[in-house]
């Protein structure tokens, strides 16, 4: 699977949400798309994933434009106000509700069994805005990796809430081992110190 970003841009009502951005991710592959703190990285992930429809440029899915075959097949992980679990709720009942879109088992003994068999039963009971953020980006890439029908992953900026390039790259890195495609953003200060190759948001080819 191939996801094209072709010169895609978002306009809002008071001006450029995302500026032309050509990116492209694959099955087996983990792509870094950097950039500014702010509503870009989000335009950019709903964008990809069939979710928004581009002011200009074009989102194609193994050269084919097909919105519809990005919804099923992309997940949005953590994006935020989209697809970010409530602040204020338990671990647990943020894992539930990811559970049940992946269908699966998804009561309260499942819950458990699960967040043990991941090495996080201890902050079951924990809210979400205080769980590790490495915990936190791992447990929710994994469950949307789970979900039927999904090839591709876009993980929007772990790293606002703390998470660190390192940890957003190790599950990246697995699920693209898995076969995934995956895009992984994140924002231009948090890549200063890391040496990898990355798109940009603002940037054609």
């Amino acid at each position: 699977m191939l996801v094209e970003s072709m010169d895609v841009a978002v306009d809002g009502p008071h001006g450029a949400v995302l500026a032309p951005t050509s990116a492209q991710f694959e099955s087996g592959s983990v792509t870094i798309v950097d950039g500014p703190p702010g509503t870009g990285h989000t335009a950019f992930s709903l964008a990809v994933a069939g979710r928004l429809i581009p002011s200009s440029g074009r989102v194609l899915v193994d050269g084919e434009q097909d919105a519809g075959r990005l919804r099923r097949e992309v997940a949005v992980v953590d994006v935020p106000d989209v697809s970010e679990p409530d602040e204020a709720v338990s671990l647990a009942t943020a894992i539930g509700e990811e559970l049940a879109m992946a269908r699966m088992p998804a009561g309260r003994s499942h819950v458990r069994d699960w967040l043990t068999d991941h090495g996080a039963e201890q902050w079951r009971r924990t809210r979400v805005e205080d769980v590790p953020p490495d915990v936190r980006i791992r447990l929710l890439t994994l469950l949307a990796a789970r979900r039927p029908g999904v090839r591709a992953l876009v993980l929007c900026c772990p790293d606002r809430y703390g998470a660190s390039p390192e940890a957003a790259l190790s599950v990246a890195r697995l699920l693209a081992a898995d076969g995934f495609a995956v895009c992984l953003q994140l924002m231009t200060n948090t890549l200063r110190a890391v040496d990898v190759p990355r798109a940009t948001l603002g940037r054609t080819r």
